[in-house]
């Protein structure tokens, strides 16, 4: 079993972040704004589909280098990261709603509602922080990659 790739990790970290940039100032300029352009409010839910599948891809590394299991799904891979340790039991819901948005982007694109995603942006990003601090901490002793 090889050990996490620190380089990897770092290239999907810093996909996550840039992403964050970008959904910071969708919510800055506020709802509004984003209410009415239609082109932002498209390029927000592919940007945190994104940074989504960069959170998922990370754990995924994890849990494949650390010999941790095979996940079965998104979920799983918040599920198996859980349970080992790897991310605070007290924040698996919030990790969980990450996956089960990015599932209605993909799956049930036609029923993504504006408000929501303005609400995500304004109040949830954080839970994107908590994921990456976590692993940061497990793998980059706590310093940023």
């Amino acid at each position: 079993m090889a050990p996490v790739d620190p380089d990897k990790l770092r290239h999907h970290i810093d996909h996550v972040r840039d992403r964050l940039r970008h959904l910071r100032r969708v919510a800055a300029e506020g709802r509004d704004s984003f209410l009415a352009d239609e082109v932002s409010q498209a390029a927000t839910v592919r940007w945190l589909h994104t940074a989504i599948e960069a959170v998922v891809d990370v754990g995924n590394h994890v849990i494949s280098r650390e010999g941790l299991g095979i996940p079965r799904s998104y979920a799983e891979v918040i599920e198996i990261l859980v349970e080992h340790g790897y991310l605070p039991r007290e924040q698996r819901e919030r990790f969980l709603g990450m996956v089960r948005f990015r599932n209605r982007a993909v799956h049930l694109y036609d029923q993504i509602d504006a408000e929501e995603v303005f609400d995500i942006v304004a109040y949830h990003l954080g839970d994107f922080d908590l994921f990456l601090g976590a692993l940061t901490d497990r793998y980059f002793e706590g310093s940023a990659p």
